[in-house]
C-alpha cells in the first residue's frame, strides 16, 4: 500500500499543521510516513507545498512529478500550480478560495477566473471536488479550521488509509486544548461534504 498526498496553498492556511496531523495519524495506524515541505515566504502569504507519502514502507519524502495520488488544495491558484505533481486521473479536493497574486493586485497581470482554474484541475484530476472550505469551517464554528475541513474531506476518500479515530487522536494531541472541539467538528463537517 502506498499513497502520495500533495498539500498546496499559501502561508497562514494551516497547511503544515494539517500535514503534521495526517502524518501522526498514519503513524498511529502503524504505517510508514515521509514528509517534505517547501515554504519559503510562507509567513508572508507565499506558496506552501507539502509532500506526504504514506505506505507500508516509504523510502523518500519527495513525490515525483506526475505520481501524486491526491492533491489537497487549500487555495485554488496554488492547487493549479501543484497540478504537475498529481498523476493523471488522480484525486483533487480543492478549497474554492482564490487569493489574487501580487502581480494581479498591482494590475501587472490579468486575473484568472475561478472557473478557468477549476477547469484546469478537472482536466487533470478525476474526481475533482470543489468545496467551500471557509463556509464549512464557519459552520463548524471558526473559519480558521478550514485546514481541518480539508482533512475531513480527505477522510471521506476511498483511497484514504488512515482511520478516523487516529485523525481525531492526532488532532487532540496537535492543537491547543481550547481548539480541539472545533477542529473535531470541522473534521466531521469536511467528511460529510464529500459523502
Amino acid at each position: 500500500m502506498k499513497l502520495d498526498v500533495v498539500f498546496a496553498g499559501v502561508g497562514g492556511q494551516g497547511i503544515l499543521l494539517a500535514s503534521d496531523i495526517l502524518c501522526e495519524a498514519a503513524l498511529l495506524d502503524g504505517l510508514d510516513v515521509a514528509k517534505a515541505e517547501t515554504h519559503g515566504m510562507a509567513q508572508r502569504g507565499g506558496s506552501v507545498i507539502v509532500h506526504v507519502r504514506i505506505g507500508d514502507e516509504v523510502s523518500s519524502p519527495l513525490i515525483e512529478r506526475g505520481t501524486g495520488d491526491v492533491l489537497l488544495g487549500f487555495e485554488i491558484l496554488e492547487a493549479v500550480r501543484a497540478l504537475p505533481l498529481l498523476k493523471d486521473r488522480g484525486t483533487a479536493i480543492v478549497n474554492n478560495k482564490f487569493i489574487p497574486p501580487l502581480t494581479v493586485l498591482q494590475g501587472l497581470a490579468e486575473s484568472p477566473t475561478k472557473n478557468d482554474l477549476m477547469g484546469a484541475i478537472k482536466r487533470k484530476a478525476q474526481p475533482a471536488y470543489e468545496i467551500d472550505g471557509i463556509d464549512l469551517a464557519d459552520k463548524a464554528g471558526n473559519v480558521l479550521v478550514m485546514n481541518t475541513v480539508l482533512l475531513g474531506a480527505f477522510l471521506a476518500l476511498p483511497e484514504n488509509p488512515v482511520k478516523e479515530e487516529s485523525l481525531r487522536e492526532a488532532i487532540s494531541s496537535r492543537v491547543k486544548a481550547s481548539y480541539v472541539d472545533v477542529n473535531l467538528k470541522a473534521l466531521q463537517v469536511g467528511k460529510e461534504s464529500l459523502l
